[in-house]
């Protein structure tokens, strides 16, 4: 009785859960994921004074959106639902905005950002058109083109080009559109510039190249520009070495010789970027113009490539050379101190060297430019090599000759004790790192490596986690979403569901689809670990299909089995009609999640879930029932204790055009089991069965048996039992004694099955005692839920339907 009432309690407090919209990928609604109060524990009032002393409820933070996103996401929506859009001004507005902000805070756009950017731009070119600007003048369009621009990570992101061409394209059309008395024109330069410097970075390289010298000698060398360099790293990046040995041939055709600077282009990648050995090579020994030589710049870069790959035997030249061709007041000490420590040189062996040189260059009334970038450079190659030891000796080394550890020696100490797991003296360079003034942010990457090792240890020290946090959201840095997943598994294990709230409203929503994946599988195992209590997995659940509401079909039905699983068919249930309230078509259900759901409600027998699942298929207009639902169905309605109605779906079956499975039948004989005067209806399908010469399987031989025994039949099951060999082929086995043991009623008859069993088949009763009851009972029930699922060929014997309308 108490557990009736929680459950009834349960389904009146998430009812309206049931019927709240959820949108696309990001919630639709214009607020904040909420985090609902877990309906089965909840909250414990308490007693003050006067009502004094009361802390307010806590607010979640509001969804952190980028200005002018909120508005294009919703046009995503709307579209999506087929429903009106928003305004044309205030999507051109938000347009806007958005590229403006990202302009001023020189942040990259994320892929499904420039997806929606893109559909926004056209929408409005498509519906605006009273406006001949669409809502966008032609400064907001070339804001945009340059703000695509921006550095991002990735360099193959095909909304940003598509977004590009159309807004180039826009321009080129209203430039030869334009009359006198409008705007003054821009040179055609600052619009094709920008667009061909987007081609060459995010993965079109040469149409870039094509642009370049298509518009050559018109527009692009008369404005004094060379976007030549950003073609050839272009290419480069996208491994067209042909390519790129042509683009070189084409830059000559154009008096653009292979000079240094475009030496060191190529070398310097192939190098430092992409650390291939064999290319370096190759373009290192290309014949530069003019007999030129490599800069000091690229010897260096390569030297560092050679020391980190050992190639000192064709490097040793290159080292050579460079110290010949240096003057002495300008020689390089941080590459001549790798080398030598990379050959083999000991910490004390380079202090001699250092003593040696800084003398002999005192002695011509030199002064040797010895500071802390070089003891860093030293630091940096023992980091390279995993040798923190002998790290820690250089810092020792710089402090020695009076050189004060900077901003990049703290790096370099949080860099390789994270490495090697020494938390502690990560803290410690940190905590350095705090009085010193980093260079362009580059701490940001190796704090949030830091949180993520902080998070990973056994004995997590929260505060100085929360520290670190604290610190990257004063600083408004971007947290990597590593770093992200990391923090939510450690609020989930730690049971503070509003800080897992406010960390995703926060950041969640910045990330491109892929990275959102991993911060959702985070909850998504969180859910399905069986040592999570069952209310807090509720929770969990409400917090991902709110913030992560792109996650397919099957992971939701994996999420509505494992509710399954914790024997709570309600909650299950609500998943499914999460499913169901899906605006997407894509999101909703199809038949196999309705067979999935029905099957878990046959096992748990909930008879108030089938009702409203069955409710729900009834009005779904996209659900056209099939054989395999009409199973689900009967399957459900006999497990829910309706074998009556699980009886009309066996009619429904045989009437259709499809017709029964094997599988129809095995479920159909066990309704006839337990529906009163059942046996009736099992005696007419066997009858066809024999009539059409249809093949028994054991199985439905044994479910034949049990919907006889299910009415204690006793002698009818002993004579079928007895000619299974003659009737179908199969000797009597455990499988059909079993079904007709676990089937019968009362103890009496059970008595008298086993003694029966025992005297006529001893071998087989045996197999029965060494299987046990729980897997003879598994066999004639759960296999045919399993039965249902393995997408056996259908056996088509409609012919009985026709045979019962006759």
């Amino acid at each position: 009785m108490r557990s009736q009432l929680t459950r009834h309690v349960f389904r009146q407090i998430i009812h309206n859960e049931l019927y709240s919209n959820t949108l696309c990928w990001f919630p639709a609604s214009h607020h904040c994921l909420q985090l609902r109060q877990s309906p089965i524990l909840p909250a414990a009032s308490r007693r003050t004074l006067f009502g004094f002393g009361r802390k307010p409820k806590r607010q979640p933070k509001p969804v952190n959106y980028e200005p002018g996103f909120e508005t294009m996401l919703e046009l995503n929506n709307r579209l999506s639902m087929r429903a009106r859009a928003p305004p044309p001004q205030s999507l051109a507005k938000a347009f806007v905005d958005f590229f403006r902000y990202k302009q001023r805070a020189q942040l990259p756009l994320e892929d499904i950002q420039a997806q929606y950017a893109l559909e926004t731009y056209q929408h409005l070119q498509m519906t605006h058109a009273e406006d001949p600007d669409f809502g966008l003048a032609n400064a907001e369009l070339r804001m945009a083109l340059r703000t695509l621009n921006v550095g991002s990570k990735n360099y193959q992101y095909k909304a940003h080009k598509e977004l590009a061409k159309v807004i180039f394209e826009e321009l080129k059309k209203r430039r030869e559109s334009m009359r006198d008395n409008q705007e003054p024109p821009v040179s055609f330069h600052k619009d094709l510039l920008p667009f061909i410097l987007i081609m060459a970075r995010f993965g079109d390289a040469l149409y870039a190249r094509d642009l370049v010298e298509k518009y050559w000698e018109d527009c692009i060398k008369p404005a004094g520009a060379s976007p030549w360099a950003r073609v050839l790293r272009g290419l480069m990046r996208e491994n067209r070495g042909e390519e790129l040995q042509k683009t070189v041939n084409i830059m000559q055709k154009y008096n653009i010789p292979f000079d240094s600077n475009v030496h060191e282009t190529i070398t310097v990648f192939y190098a430092a970027g992409q650390a291939d050995m064999e290319m370096t090579k190759k373009w290192y020994q290309h014949p530069i113009a003019n007999r030129g030589t490599p800069t000091d710049l690229t010897d260096a870069t390569v030297l560092k490539l050679c020391i980190s790959q050992s190639e000192f035997d064709w490097g040793d030249p290159i080292f050579k050379s460079l110290i010949e061709r240096t003057p002495e007041e300008k020689v390089p000490l941080d590459v001549i101190f790798q080398w030598a420590a990379a050959k083999g040189k000991s910490v004390d062996e380079i202090e001699r060297m250092m003593e040696v040189m800084v003398r002999r260059q005192e002695e011509r009334g030199l002064t040797l430019s010895l500071d802390m970038e070089t003891i860093n450079g030293l630091v940096e190659l023992a980091n390279s090599k995993n040798e923190p030891y002998t790290a820690e000796r250089y810092v020792a080394l710089g402090q020695k000759w009076g050189f004060q550890p900077n901003a990049r020696t703290y790096l370099l100490q949080l860099d390789y004790r994270i490495k090697v797991g020494d938390i502690g003296g990560a803290r410690t360079a940190y905590a350095r790192l705090q009085g010193e003034e980093s260079l362009d942010s580059e701490d940001l990457p190796l704090i949030n490596k830091l949180i993520v090792a902080l998070c990973a240890e056994k004995r997590q020290n929260y505060a100085a986690i929360m520290g670190l946090v604290e610190d990257l959201g004063e600083r408004k840095a971007r947290f990597e979403p590593e770093t992200v997943a990391t923090l939510s598994l450690l609020h989930l294990q730690r049971g503070e569901m509003e800080d897992l709230v406010d960390l995703l409203n926060t950041h969640a929503f910045q990330y491109g689809l892929d990275q959102r994946a991993l911060i959702s599988e985070v909850l998504r195992s969180h859910i399905s670990n069986h040592t999570t209590p069952t209310s807090r997995a509720w929770e969990t659940y409400n917090i991902l299909r709110q913030t992560f509401s792109e996650i397919d079909i099957p992971t939701r039905i994996t999420l509505m089995q494992q509710f399954f699983a914790r024997k709570r068919s309600d909650m299950a249930t609500h998943v499914f009609g999460h499913m169901r309230q899906q605006q997407v078509k894509s999101f909703r259900p199809t038949i196999s999640t309705y067979v999935a759901c029905l099957s878990g409600i046959a096992k748990a027998g909930d008879l108030e879930s089938l009702a409203t699942v069955h409710n729900m298929m009834k009005l779904d207009t996209e659900i056209e029932p099939n054989t395999q639902l009409y199973n689900a169905l009967m399957l459900a309605y006999t497990g829910c204790g309706e074998p009556h109605t699980a009886q009309g779906f066996w009619q429904d079956i045989v009437h259709s055009m499809e017709g029964p499975s094997y599988a129809s039948i095995q479920i159909a004989l066990r309704a006839c089991e337990k529906a009163a005067f059942g046996e009736r209806m099992a005696r007419d399908i066997w009858g066809r069965l024999k009539r059409f010469e249809i093949e028994v399987t054991k199985e439905i031989y044994a479910a034949y048996v049990g919907s006889l025994a299910g009415h204690n039949l006793f002698g009818e099951c002993v004579k079928l039992i007895n000619d299974a060999e003659k009737e179908a082929g199969y000797k009597p086995d455990a499988l059909l004694i079993g079904t007709f043991y676990n089937v019968v009623k009362g103890e009496t008859n059970k008595q008298k099955v086993k003694e029966w069993a025992w005297a006529a088949y001893p071998e087989a009763y045996e197999d029965l005692l060494k299987l046990g009851q729980y897997e003879v009972t598994k066999s004639s029930g759960e296999d045919e839920y399993e039965f249902l699922h393995s997408r056996e060929t259908f056996f088509d014997i409609g012919a009985i339907g026709r045979d019962v309308e006759a």
